[in-house]
């Protein structure tokens, strides 16, 4: 007995010393033909070379460089997620439960309580956007805000247990805030969690919802506006024809890359089409407002649409990407909808309302661009 033991000793004590050995051994000799770590949406680390009169700087260069380009790498990675801890190779891509990826920096900040908004700055662009309020309804403009949670917010179930939300988040101080203020708004976090039976709202390799979670928001926003403008239709959810897709994609494990998604089963995303064809919107002319210097989507920043139904009021929203998915439901509700994504800033966009002259102004936020549009209005 104690032979065999001694046997399973040694033959661990070996096979450790060889799995050491092994990237070693193939840096010398180069017998193994390796895949690399395909689709990382950033730089690698260089091999540094050695200056003799500054040698500080290099065992840390040389660490990050051994690090991005060691042997087996890929299988390593590859062994460790699907063996070991489901462990991100990225500060910017949090693993979570059930294979949620969940994206890190602004969204984990605010869930933690971690951003450098104070209350009194989320106070003063409070009265700011009260006084844009005032400048609209001099101009007999109706102005709404509705702000998008973070899929923290509705599946927490899924986060890593070290990851624990904060009392009060800056979106809940944001909203505080403008209960004080006479803009008619709401915080859609109720409204998903509410109807998280209907299915998966958001997707779980992205950062954003999908179709189906675009649905519930669109039907609470547009029931805000609604009881100003009785006239608007909210389509009901079943009014709606969504075809399910499947696929691997998402900005968040595209930061992943290849060899992490062949980890990961497929998701889901909709094609939506309104049943009743002829109360459907479509795309007009774009206006050809300006676009922002250095916009990464100058395709994106105008889109106009309009339905059949003249009689119905017309809107301009101020958005970011988190309304893609809405406008596909929202703009069956309005006769004509300019649809403005202005470059993360959401600013007033006088010259449009001006031009358009519409009847309501929409400024449509995901919460993890609160803390920049704080800092970009103080």
């Amino acid at each position: 007995m104690k032979k065999i033991i001694f046997i399973c000793q040694l033959v661990t004590i070996v096979l450790f010393l060889g799995l050491l050995g092994l990237p070693l051994f193939q840096d010398i000799t180069h017998v193994f033909t390796l895949e690399e770590l395909k689709g990382e949406n950033r730089a690698m680390a260089k091999k540094p070379k050695i200056d003799v009169m500054r040698l500080d700087p290099f065992p840390s260069q040389f660490t990050a460089f051994y690090n991005d380009h060691f042997p087996f790498r890929a299988f390593f990675f590859e062994f460790d997620y699907r063996i070991f801890i489901k462990k991100s190779p990225l500060k910017q891509v949090i693993i979570g439960k059930n294979n949620w990826l969940f994206a890190g920096g602004k969204e984990l900040n605010i869930y933690q309580g971690t951003t450098s908004c104070s209350k009194e700055k989320v106070k003063l662009v409070a009265q700011m956007l009260e006084e844009r309020r005032k400048k609209y309804e001099d101009l007999g403009i109706k102005f709404y805000i509705a702000i998008a949670p973070s899929a923290y917010e509705i599946y927490p179930e899924n986060l890593p247990l070290h990851i624990l939300r904060v009392h009060k988040t800056l979106t809940d101080n944001f909203c505080e805030e403008l209960q004080n203020t006479n803009i008619p708004f709401i915080y859609l976090k109720e409204e998903l969690l509410k109807n998280k039976t209907a299915g998966q709202l958001y997707f779980r390799y992205d950062n954003h919802w999908n179709e189906l979670g675009a649905y519930f928001g669109y039907n609470a926003t547009v029931n805000l506006i609604k009881k100003d403008f009785p006239e608007i239709p909210v389509y009901a959810l079943n009014d709606f024809k969504l075809t399910p897709e499947y696929d691997k994609t998402g900005n968040i494990i595209n930061m992943l890359g290849d060899n992490y998604k062949a980890i990961f089963d497929e998701d889901v995303r909709y094609k939506v089409t309104l049943r009743d064809s002829s109360k459907d919107w479509y795309f007009v002319e774009k206006a050809g407002y300006p676009v922002p210097d250095k916009f990464p989507y100058p395709g994106n920043y105008e889109m106009v649409t309009e339905t059949a139904s003249k009689e119905l009021p017309s809107i301009l929203i101020l958005r970011d990407s988190y309304f893609n998915a809405v406008r596909l439901f929202s703009s069956c509700s309005f006769s004509r909808s300019v649809i403005i994504f202005d470059d993360w800033k959401y600013r007033e966009k006088m010259d449009i309302v001006l031009n358009e002259k519409p009847q309501i102004v929409l400024l449509f936020i995901y919460e993890a661009q609160i803390p920049d549009f704080i800092l970009n209005n103080e």
